[in-house]
């Protein structure tokens, strides 16, 4: 792929992208300086939104492309989280009342991991010179995944995998609800059933004549 960039005013190439990366080393093309390639049509673009210099840290992306690294964090690591405590819980035989704060700490730490690595993904995408899916795809993975296939061109296993974990929630939920259902009604026949009378007066004086 054909590299150009912008020296002083003056346009400067074509170069090869191990060219232009090697005179980022040589802090010749800085974050802000613009360049172009056939792939940004009519648009000259910061180097830092070209995928060859991050805007956060300055520093030099030696790969092409965009990272799948958070979105695999995204896709896999709140799932993983949850499913790992619960086994723990499950071999420590803690019953369900013991279970509520853990899982509350548990289901806060995954969503915060959630929404970090789904901004950071996000980002990703953006310093290759790409614009992300939009924000609220959060909603719905697969999705996400999907539009982020079209965008980058490549992260087919992403989102296979997110409908594979998609139909396996939704399996394991239907699965669970006619337990749910009769947990329920069982709270529901606690409740309606009359709460037990105090002794009455007479009974307990009649019981102290016998005495």
């Amino acid at each position: 792929m054909e590299w150009f960039y912008d020296n002083n005013g003056q346009q400067a190439g074509p170069v090869s992208r191990e060219e232009i990366l090697r005179l980022i080393m040589q802090r010749q093309i800085k974050p802000e300086t613009l360049v172009w390639t056939p792939e940004f049509g009519s648009t000259w673009r910061p180097a830092s939104a070209a995928g060859l210099v991050s805007p956060l840290t300055g520093l030099l992306r030696m790969s092409s492309g965009s990272s799948e690294h958070w979105a695999w964090v995204l896709l896999v690591g709140p799932w993983l989280i949850q499913r790992l405590t619960l086994l723990i819980l499950d071999l420590r035989q803690i019953p369900d009342s013991g279970r509520v704060g853990t899982i509350s700490v548990v289901g806060m730490m995954s969503l915060i991991l959630f929404f970090v690595s789904f901004m950071l993904d996000r980002t990703s995408i953006r310093e290759s010179g790409k614009t992300p899916p939009g924000f609220w795809w959060w909603l719905f993975l697969p999705g996400y995944f999907w539009k982020r296939r079209q965008i980058v061109g490549r992260g087919l296993s992403l989102l296979i995998v997110s409908l594979v974990l998609l139909t396996v929630n939704m399996t394991e939920k239907i699965y669970q609800f006619p337990q749910i259902e009769k947990e329920i009604q069982m709270r529901h026949g606690q409740m309606d059933q009359p709460a037990p009378s105090p002794p009455s007066a007479s009974g307990q004086d009649s019981q102290q004549e016998d005495l």
